[in-house]
């Protein structure tokens, strides 16, 4: 089986870098974002417990099911290691257009 991937990649242009870097600071600050509304809900379940009066504590477990979802979201945004970043779907878009015979590059 024969791999159709070009073997370099163009080099990215000041406009493309400057893009990217938009992208990268965007899902940055989604994720602060979503960091700051984790951070406000856990201190107002901790509280709420707190003013409830009871012996028992259940504050931990909301966290702990938010900050899964916190966890995934990190993920989702910014990536793990690079798996599939913008480099991964270059690469995917190449290859498609390759095997549909059109050798233009994607942007």
């Amino acid at each position: 089986m024969s791999n159709n991937v070009p073997a370099h990649e163009p080099e990215p242009t000041p406009q493309d870098l400057r893009d990217e870097a938009r992208r990268w600071v965007r899902r940055k600050r989604i994720l602060y974002t979503i960091l700051g509304i984790y951070t406000v809900l856990s201190l107002m379940w901790f509280a709420i417990d707190l003013a409830d009066g009871t012996e028992n504590l259940w504050f931990y477990w909301p966290m702990l099911g938010a900050g899964i979802a916190v966890a995934v979201a990190a993920v989702v945004l910014l990536g793990v290691g690079g798996l599939f970043g913008v480099g991964w779907e270059k690469r995917q878009i190449d290859r498609y257009l390759q095997q549909r015979g059109r050798p233009d590059k994607a942007s």
